[in-house]
């Protein structure tokens, strides 16, 4: 006859788990399972949200910069024209005629620089117009010099509009982020701090008694 296994020692149990006890919110399974999901859900948005923002801060930034570049240059080409085409005896003075030229070139080398940086084939062919308006004052080519210039700076435009929208789209998500962590922390991360926070205050009195 074998001799039967002595009794397994009881194992006492934390003060966390006792004071789980008084938890009767839902069943402490569920909490923690409710608080994982709508955590985990936070976490992917989060993540989302981090990479739209990034993308609509380097649109603002780059875009900001290159609409008021653009607007300069745009100023620049009519200061130009107007030297160029204009019959007042006071630009066709050899000192008129020197500061002309060097906004000419200026203005090329920029606009060389700025089709460069642009990624979009379109952009570059409006360049391309803009440098062609300044290589002579024939009417239709100024005509589409202008044009191009108008086209780039509505496309910078609506690059900052489509900027503004994304921010505005995280600031909602931002909202959600904030309504599922309020949901995990209500389900079970208050409630079972506070019962322990209590159930520790509760002992420390009956030790004092």
């Amino acid at each position: 006859m074998s001799n039967p296994m002595p009794p397994r020692p009881s194992v006492g149990r934390s003060s966390f788990a006792i004071a789980m006890k008084d938890y009767t919110f839902i069943r402490p399974g569920i909490a923690v399972t409710i608080s994982a999901a709508t955590l985990l859900i936070a976490f992917i948005f989060g993540i989302d949200l981090i990479h739209s923002l990034n993308r609509a801060s380097t649109t603002v930034r780059t875009g900001a910069q290159v609409s008021q570049t653009l607007h300069s240059y745009s100023a620049a080409y009519e200061v130009w024209h107007q030297m160029a085409t204009s019959t007042d005896a006071a630009y066709k003075t050899p000192q008129a005629q020197s500061q002309r030229d060097q906004l000419r070139d200026h203005l090329r080398t920029n606009l060389a620089d700025l089709g460069k940086t642009l990624a979009d084939t379109s952009d570059q062919a409006q360049v391309r117009s803009i440098l062609e308006g300044l290589a002579s004052v024939d009417p239709t080519a100024t005509m589409n010099a202008r044009q191009a210039m108008t086209v780039l700076l509505g496309r910078q435009d609506a690059a900052l509009f489509d900027a503004a929208e994304t921010s505005q789209q995280g600031v909602l998500l931002a909202a959600l982020l904030l309504g599922l962590t309020v949901i995990a922390a209500a389900t079970l991360v208050v409630p079972m701090a506070w019962l322990y926070i209590r159930y520790k205050r509760g002992a420390t009195i009956e030790v004092k008694l």
